[in-house]
């Protein structure tokens, strides 16, 4: 009988690295020989004896014992596929080639290529019923200390898709530590939780939202029956609502609200406008969430080792070069403000291009490179996304296996730059490799000193570094000016001439700063100049008038600048 395989039963990307790490140190794996890609040998598995997983050199490297004419004819293949069991449930790998075979007296040793999934050989059945638009089911996947809530896109007795926001799915990036759990929750307060595996983690089609793929592992027969009655119950709603012709028309319970349970309408209250939306559009900040979703999704599809979605990512591009050139005060001002349902590797990836894109064209950069240097850009720095959600953390205090990781990473993050072939070798090495290196050889990962670091790439540790300061991801948030005096001093690491660079274009106080007037006026400012010259600036408060009559007022004039008095000092940003 012919083995069946669904491609959405296959393991890849992030998955597949745990699932290999974790079969390392299992028992019962086995090489199939095989004629060609498709054909198995007529021969039988062979039982492997050690297997390493070498993520430097990107190979398996495994270990077969017998006796000599054993060996002699496993030595004669060149081909393999790995057999395993993840969950128990047995997995295939795709065909692997032999890079490399030493032999010895009882045993042979076999230098494979790295597997590009895995495999469910045998898949248990279970009906499927696709939600669509006529029923939402709220989802929550509990990860270690932290619950993501989502909806519910398919279920079956045996497994689900979870539909989450780009920005919740990068949690789900990051080892986890506990096992990982979901609760379906039903209209009538009933829910359903079991642990599940994570087989799949990739944008949805149209790339709106991730899709998480959920595969139950029920903890007994009774809680597996148990899955399939609401399995049934679902069905039943979802025909009852998308057949509006039928003439019964009862509710399953589990969707039956009874009039107690109904949520009360909220009185409606009067509209409060915050501190941020007085200072920047909501378009703009809607703009900023939209970009940093995009992102996300990228990310999502580097975890999964697949290629980066160009018909996708240059129009990310394009638009964020737009928004730089043609609406460059509001966006780097949208920009500063904080977005707790922005991942802050993503939100710290976007200040940081808003700094350095305009910079990049005076180190030399011709005009034309616009866009390779906005792509090589937008992706530096996702491979923090595998290891933390803290942007500015060193990575050289990590653990040597969260260190090798984000070696790789960066690695990874290149190949994948390349892969878009329109992007300049040299281009690509400067902003996806050297972005966190310092003069003095101790930044990662190759520590470059400085002869061997152009200008770009200065540029952008300069950019980096000043974002992490001025918004406090490990310390308290600096002032610009603080900022700017504290890289002055660690010019051992840093390129002066660069901070130079970013103080004559960006101002002493940039976007969003707040400063403090002599006549008792506290104000935000909302556009510079080309010289970093204050052009216009939104009141916030004033030591002699209400706030309410205040706050939001804008000052652009001379004439009403000189009412403001002079500039006494300055604050962090909003």
């Amino acid at each position: 009988m012919q083995k069946k395989k669904m491609i959405s039963d296959s393991l890849t990307g992030l998955v597949l690295k745990r699932v290999l790490d974790a079969a390392s140190s299992q028992q019962g794996m086995r090489l199939q020989p095989l004629v060609n890609d498709n054909q198995e040998a007529v021969a039988e598995p062979v039982n492997i004896s050690r297997l390493v997983v070498d993520r430097e050199k990107n190979c398996l490297k495994v270990q077969l014992r017998g006796d000599n004419k054993e060996i002699n004819t496993w030595a004669g293949w060149s081909l393999f596929r790995l057999v395993t069991k993840h969950r128990n449930l047995l997995h295939e790998s795709n065909s692997l080639a032999v890079l490399y075979t030493e032999l010895g007296e009882d045993k042979l040793t076999l230098i494979l290529e790295m597997p590009k999934q895995l495999t469910k050989v045998f898949n248990r059945e279970y009906f499927r019923i696709y939600l669509g638009t006529h029923l939402v089911l709220p989802v929550s996947l509990h990860l270690d200390n932290l619950t993501i809530s989502g909806r519910l896109e398919d279920y079956s007795a045996g497994g689900c898709r979870v539909a989450l926001s780009p920005q919740l799915a990068l949690h789900l990036l990051r080892p986890l530590e506990q096992p990982l759990r979901i609760t379906i929750t039903f209209p009538n307060g009933k829910t359903l939780t079991t642990p599940f595996e994570m087989t799949y983690l990739q944008p949805q089609n149209s790339f709106l939202y991730a899709l998480v793929g959920c595969h139950f592992q029920h903890e007994s027969l009774q809680e597996e029956k148990a899955f399939m009655h609401y399995a049934f119950e679902i069905e039943r709603e979802v025909a009852r609502l998308s057949n509006v012709e039928r003439t019964v028309k009862h509710k399953s319970s589990l969707f039956d609200v009874g009039e107690t349970n109904q949520p009360k309408k909220a009185h409606q209250r009067s509209k409060v406008t915050s501190i941020t939306d007085r200072i920047v559009p909501k378009a703009a900040q809607l703009k900023i969430k939209a970009l940093a979703d995009q992102l996300a999704l990228q990310a999502l599809l580097l975890a999964m080792n697949q290629k980066l979605e160009a018909n996708r990512f240059k129009p990310l591009a394009i638009e964020f070069i737009e928004a730089l050139d043609t609406h460059g005060n509001t966006t780097r001002l949208a920009l500063q403000q904080s977005y707790p349902a922005i991942n802050p590797v993503i939100l710290h990836t976007l200040r940081v291009i808003s700094h350095c894109f305009p910079l990049a064209f005076k180190m030399g950069i011709r005009r034309g490179m616009e866009l390779p240097v906005m792509m090589s850009l937008l992706i530096h720095d996702l491979g923090k996304l595998f290891v933390s959600e803290q942007p500015c953390f060193n990575p050289l205090k990590l653990p040597a296996e969260k260190l090798r990781l984000m070696k790789h990473n960066q690695i990874q993050l290149l190949r994948a730059a390349t892969a878009l072939r329109w992007i300049p070798p040299s281009i690509g090495e400067s902003l996806l490799v050297n972005a966190n290196e310092r003069l003095d050889g101790s930044g990662y990962p190759r520590g470059l000193k400085q002869e061997k670091l152009d200008a770009l790439s200065r540029l952008v540790a300069v950019c980096k570094v000043l974002d992490c300061l001025v918004h406090g991801y490990n310390d308290p948030a600096m002032r610009w000016r603080d900022a700017y005096k504290w890289v002055h001093k660690h010019q051992q690491w840093f390129d002066l001439p660069m901070l130079r660079y970013f103080v004559q274009h960006f101002g002493l106080r940039p976007l969003a700063s707040r400063v403090v007037y002599s006549g008792g006026f506290v104000a935000c400012v909302t556009e510079v100049g080309k010289q970093g010259e204050i052009l216009e600036v939104m009141l916030l408060k004033s030591a002699k008038h209400p706030t309410e009559v205040i706050q939001g007022r804008r000052v652009n004039t001379p004439a009403d600048f000189a009412k403001l008095g002079k500039i006494k000092g300055t604050l962090g940003p909003i």
